[in-house]
């Protein structure tokens, strides 16, 4: 059976794991950020780790895994190449992805004369022939024909770090919607305690628990690592908006 041991070595072996000050896509506050992406470079970590996810499917009859776009794109595929191998018995198993949906508010077609538009924040940008602008909702939705690849079928929903389970309950409610039997979620790291129940599957499996506590705004100004006076990182997590934010309220 993969170990969490084994998980924070092939993290450490790709300097994933990371400490400081990180805000996240909900605001929420916390010490610790796993950087999938600096893991999922290396081929052999995102293989290795993602067929320990497949161990932990591979009795369930999987048909196609799910994963969000774009940062599981690779889970999606490593995923789905190794419950193939470990079923040699089953038909191959597809690798898909949700997706946001976007939705065009402006657009400036060929022959058009350019359009200023004012945005919320006192600031006004141009819109020149061929751009566009458009608006992308938090919701996931399966497109490309991948909602028919799933309809009727067991189907295995696969994510980088959970922090708030946000991203995964969206991914597994386009999956229900399109008819998928959602089987489960397979985590590389749970990072904010999140539950099944919280995602909306009856199962959940991951490499690892990340033990940290999340702060609201608020709750980090008066007693997190806002009032220790620790930085808040902008490399990794939504840092950079958040002080961006915090500067223009001033």
């Amino acid at each position: 059976m993969f170990t969490p041991e084994r998980t924070r070595e092939l993290f450490a072996k790709s300097s994933a794991i990371i400490e400081g000050h990180f805000v996240g896509t909900n605001g929420k506050h916390f010490s610790v950020y796993v950087a999938k992406d600096r893991a999922t470079r290396l081929t052999s970590v995102t293989s290795e780790l993602c067929q320990g996810i497949a161990e932990r499917f591979a009795g369930n009859d999987i048909d196609a895994v799910v994963a969000p776009a774009k940062g599981g794109l690779p889970l999606s595929q490593w995923t789905a190449h190794h419950l193939t191998r470990l079923r040699p018995d089953r038909p191959e198993v597809l690798a898909l992805y949700s997706e946001h949906e976007d939705k065009v508010l402006v657009e400036v077609k060929k022959g058009d004369r350019p359009i200023i538009v004012e945005l919320a924040f006192d600031h006004t940008i141009k819109i020149k022939e061929g751009e566009m602008i458009f608006l992308r909702r938090p919701t996931f939705v399966l497109k490309r024909g991948f909602e028919k690849d799933v309809r009727g079928k067991r189907v295995l929903e696969v994510e980088d770090i959970l922090t708030t389970g946000g991203s995964a309950a969206r991914t597994a409610q386009a999956i229900v919607e399109a008819g998928g039997i959602l089987v489960g979620l397979g985590v590389l790291a749970n990072g904010g305690g999140v539950t099944a129940f919280n995602v909306g599957v009856d199962r959940l499996e991951a490499l690892m628990d990340i033990g940290q506590k999340l702060f609201s705004e608020e709750e980090c100004a008066r007693i997190g690592l806002c009032a220790q006076g620790t930085p808040v990182n902008t490399e990794f997590g939504h840092g950079a908006a958040f002080l961006a934010r915090k500067t223009h309220n001033r």
